[in-house]
């Protein structure tokens, strides 16, 4: 019996790959009212790493993936007021002016930039914020990418100062 081996890859793209993995995550906690411990365990289980559609996956750093999705769950309050205010600091007629407004996924790529910026000061501001428009860019095509970026923008400059 032949074992697919399990795709490594470099520690940036375990990273990157952890970030993804938490959006999604984020996402599945928001839309179905989970908890982030049974999230992280049914990730850590059945999807991390796993094959998709045939290809195999980068597999992600485990503690950051993990750390991200319990992180939004503990600092839910804080990081929404910090999204609510640079939302609204956007002179932009289409931004809602609030997280729970937006598209669940818009406001899961939010939430987890927000809590990197916040939690993780010992990576540099444009390495999170570059991931997660990366993020954004492989599900959207329109302005969303430039919504979180300036958003993220902000919301690094209310945790880590200019």
């Amino acid at each position: 019996m032949t074992q697919k081996k399990k795709m490594t890859g470099s520690k940036i793209s375990r990273k990157s790959a952890a970030r993804l993995a938490a959006v999604q995550a984020v996402y599945q906690m928001r839309a179905n009212g989970q908890k982030a411990a049974d999230v992280i365990g049914e990730y850590k289980i059945h999807r991390l790493g796993k094959p998709v559609d045939g290809y195999d996956m980068v597999s992600p750093d485990d503690d950051l993936f993990a750390g991200i999705v319990s992180g939004v769950e503990e600092r839910s309050d804080a990081l929404k007021e910090v999204i609510d205010a640079s939302l609204s600091a956007r002179n932009d007629a289409k931004t809602s002016h609030r997280l729970e407004t937006l598209e669940q996924l818009l406001g899961s790529i939010l939430l987890c930039g927000s809590f990197e910026l916040l939690a993780h000061k010992e990576i540099d501001a444009p390495i999170v914020i570059a991931d997660y428009l990366e993020v954004t860019h492989s599900f959207y095509e329109g302005g969303e990418p430039k919504l979180i970026n300036g958003v993220l923008d902000r919301v690094k400059t209310s945790f880590r100062g200019s």
